[in-house]
């Protein structure tokens, strides 16, 4: 007795059987394939890929996608326009049986076109220039086979495929080219920007037309500003002497007696401005008034004993000098007799001791130096009578 699952075994014998059996009777259809090559506007179609297992391919017509047909296993074809365009292959055998396939077929001969982005979006400084890092990125379409790659160098680089955003850090004149290429080859026209970066403001050296001493200018002095900027280069340089009204430099300053502050900053062509630089000016054109005792008396070991026209001292007397400087103060007061330097003093009352042995007349000369080097002097002639035996040793200045 046959079991079911064996009958039914059977029954998928004979409908393979019967499957084989009409394929035999009826034949088997063509097998459609083609391949195409795209120059410009014109299309070379090859069918030569397309068979037929049980005959021969009688019959090959082309729908073109654009209302145009054509015959032949090889045919070329011309485009109006660009565009996508669906070709269809139908071929037909010996047995009039048939087969269709399509394939997408993309006529560009227009090139991609791309713009440069950058961040930030436009120059932030005066004059086309940034004043802060930078980035840019480039953007590009195309209508039809679409963007391949975008092409840059910066400045004389070797040309690099644009991947990523491109950070600028470093302060300079770049120079960017940039072209896109589309999946067909077409190649855009190059394009050429310039982005010009200053990061570092203006800095201004200072020069005087003398020396300080001790902080201080003697008599008027020439002040020579001269502002340096690297990149974009200096535009304007402002000043202003004692808290007045800003004003653009353009030559030397003088300044003269008494004490100033000089407040001063330069600014690029990029706008950036250098840190307000403040500088104090002490000038002193008036050298220090000087008076001396003994004067105009008979002094008795260092006391006056009376007012005379003449001035005599009998035995030793401390030499002072009276100096006075209103504007940068008195430095040291410096003794000589008879052009011989005997002695100074730096600290009031400025002070001498004079005890050399003497039996005749002499010049007493004091020189006095305030802080800014202004000298002041005082000469007297005094009859000195000191019958002492000096062991006094001479003094270097």
């Amino acid at each position: 007795m046959i079991s079911k699952s064996e009958k039914g075994i059977a029954v998928i014998i004979a409908l393979l059987i019967a499957i084989s059996w009409n394929v035999t009777a009826d034949g088997v259809p063509p097998v459609a394939d083609f391949t195409y090559s795209v120059n410009a506007y014109n299309v070379t179609f090859n069918a030569s890929l397309s068979h037929d297992a049980d005959g021969i391919i009688v019959n090959y017509t082309w729908d073109f996608g654009d209302g145009s047909v054509g015959y032949g296993m090889v045919v070329n074809h011309s485009y109006a326009v660009e565009g996508i365009y669906t070709v269809n292959l139908t071929v037909k055998d010996n047995q009039s049986m048939e087969n269709v396939t399509s394939a997408q077929v993309i006529i560009d001969v227009t090139p991609p076109v791309s713009h440069m982005v950058t961040l930030p979006s436009s120059p932030n400084g005066a004059e086309g220039w940034y004043v802060t890092e930078l980035q840019f990125w480039f953007n590009a379409s195309d209508n039809f086979s679409g963007v391949k790659n975008i092409l840059y160098r910066i400045n004389d680089g070797n040309w690099t495929t644009f991947d990523p955003n491109v950070s600028i850090n470093k302060e300079g004149i770049y120079n960017i080219s940039y072209y896109a290429i589309d999946a067909y080859g077409n190649e855009e026209e190059m394009h050429n920007t310039t982005l010009k970066m200053d990061l570092k403001p203006p800095s201004t050296l200072f020069n005087t037309s003398k020396n300080a001493s001790d902080g201080w200018y003697s008599g008027e002095v020439e002040i020579k500003l001269m502002p340096y900027d690297s990149m974009s280069g200096v535009k304007t340089l402002y000043y202003r002497l004692d808290d007045g009204v800003y004003a653009e430099y353009e030559g030397s300053i003088s300044v003269g007696e008494g004490f100033h502050v000089l407040e001063y900053f330069a600014v690029d062509n990029a706008g950036n401005a250098e840190e307000l630089v403040r500088k104090e000016i002490n000038v002193d054109s008036t050298p220090p008034s000087v008076d001396i005792t003994p004067y105009n008396g008979i002094y008795f070991f260092g006391r006056k004993i009376i007012s005379s026209d003449t001035t005599i001292v009998v035995g030793n007397i401390t030499v002072e000098a009276m100096v006075s400087d209103v504007i940068s103060g008195v430095k040291e007061a410096k003794f000589y007799v008879d052009g011989e330097f005997k002695g100074k003093d730096s600290v009031p009352p400025y002070q001498w001791l004079w005890d050399d042995f003497s039996l005749g007349s002499h010049e007493i000369k004091v020189v006095a130096y305030d802080n800014a080097g202004n000298k002041g002097e005082k000469e007297i002639t005094v009859l000195f009578i000191n019958p002492k035996i000096s062991n006094q040793i001479s003094v270097n200045e």
